[in-house]
């Protein structure tokens, strides 16, 4: 059997499967309908998303939206929304998009109900969530009927290379671009030869001109709105992963690059002989946040750039920058190329004919290791550091530097060295940051 057979045996929804999904939108839609009518409230319940396009993969979520009115305040419909998913959803919960929307499960598939409005088309959004029902449409009227296949073996291919996803934590494909790829070359095997000959700065359209200039490494104009780019959450580094899978893929085929193995933890033995190697580790341990993972992302992404750029300034050459989450905290690591910095630095004052030269003399004439002297026109001084180590370095000025927002109320940062990182805590954390290995080489 072909690989792509072998794979869509194991993605495309049974006939069963399949039968549950036709029932379960049914009934949801007409549920909403009838609840619309009985409370005399003026949306339209509408299927989007994969089911509603064919291009859903086996357990799939529903997403279903509610059209409103334009002349109904965002409030109003985003008030209406979460009352009639808490009403009739299992297990809601509230999210953010634009607008608030629910959450919770329906005859055990994911459910998304979303407020949305009743737009003339998606240049006319007052929110971005306004253009998906035209999303919806432009690839129900553009994709045939094969290619819904090849759509999802592009999709199962992201997933196995771990860049499936438009949300902040993924930054990668979403849905929508994957079947926008599929419509743009034709079929999956097509995509990939194309792909594996990318050279970035990549800019794709389906005929429409982009209405501004996009600074984005990865560009494909929405059809439905050519003010926006579909690949903006897609990241420089997950373009390149692509590029490379779909080059790998080309020359060894195979069903590793579509469900590939787990990462296995590494043992005590192989943590403990990279972490007492030639390179410095350090771990910060931050506190976890009551947000949901688009909030959080963002500022675990901020706050990890900030400390890598810290280290960098102080000279520990940091050469790699992990992130990374779970329900217990959110955690930053970085390997650096130098372990410890020297006891003493030349610290540079001003030019010899600055008025600033008695003041920095004077600070300096104790402060120093030795008194302050002119080498190249300039004076300066020999000091002595405060800190040598990427952890002490952290521990001393990490409340100084450009935090995410829900990491700046901190108490006291917790930071990681050493044989601190043998805590089983971190093991899943500090395997992603060393195992160099792309998910289809596992």
């Amino acid at each position: 059997m072909e690989i792509k057979e072998r794979v869509l045996s194991r993605i495309l929804p049974s006939s069963e499967e399949q039968e549950r999904i036709d029932h379960a939108v049914d009934e949801l839609l007409e549920l909403l309908r009838s609840t619309a009518q009985r409370r005399n409230l003026p949306f339209e319940p509408l299927l989007v998303g994969s089911i509603a396009k064919g291009t859903h993969l086996s357990h799939p979520d529903i997403d279903l939206f509610l059209r409103f009115p334009t002349d109904i305040p965002v409030s109003t419909i985003g008030k209406t929304t979460k009352e009639i998913g808490r009403e009739i959803l299992e297990e809601p919960e509230e999210r953010y998009a634009e607008h608030a929307y629910i959450s919770g499960f329906w005859h055990g598939f994911r459910t998304d109900l979303v407020p949305c409005y009743n737009v003339p088309s998606g240049r006319g959004r007052i929110s971005a969530v306004d253009r998906t029902p035209f999303h919806t449409e432009y690839v129900k009227s553009h994709l045939r009927d094969d290619q819904k296949n090849e759509v999802r073996l592009l999709k199962q291919f992201l997933k196995g290379i771990g860049i499936y996803g438009a949300e902040a934590r993924i930054q990668g494909f979403s849905g929508y671009l994957c079947e926008l790829l599929v419509i743009k070359f034709g079929d999956f095997d097509s995509l990939i030869r194309a792909v594996s000959k990318w050279k970035p700065p990549v800019y794709l359209s389906l005929g429409e001109k982009g209405s501004r200039k996009f600074d984005e490494g990865f560009v494909f104009i929405d059809p439905v709105d050519p003010g926006r780019n579909v690949a903006s959450p897609v990241s420089d580094a997950n373009t390149r992963l692509f590029i490379d899978a779909c080059k790998s893929y080309l020359k060894n085929p195979g069903l590793n690059f579509f469900f590939p193995k787990e990462q296995e933890l590494m043992t005590d033995t192989e943590l403990r002989a990279l972490i007492s190697g030639r390179k410095s580790t350090v771990l910060v341990d931050l506190p976890r946040l009551d947000v949901v993972e688009d909030v959080l992302w963002p500022q675990l992404r901020k706050t990890g750039t900030s400390v890598f750029k810290l280290l960098e300034r102080e000279g520990f050459r940091p050469t790699k920058l992990t992130l990374d989450s779970d329900d217990r905290g959110n955690y930053i690591v970085i390997s650096c190329e130098v372990k410890e910095l020297p006891r003493t630095y030349i610290h540079l004052g001003p030019p010899v004919n600055s008025p600033e030269v008695d003041r920095f003399r004077a600070k300096w004439a104790t402060k120093g290791v030795s008194p302050p002297v002119i080498r190249k026109g300039r004076w300066q001084v020999e000091a002595e550091r405060k800190a040598r180590t990427p952890d002490q370095v952290l521990l001393l000025n990490l409340s100084a530097i450009r935090l995410g927002k829900g990491f700046r109320k901190m108490n006291s940062p917790v930071i990681i060295s050493g044989e601190g990182l043998m805590n089983m805590k971190y093991r899943r954390t500090l395997t992603k940051h060393f195992d160099e290995r792309r998910p289809w080489e596992r």
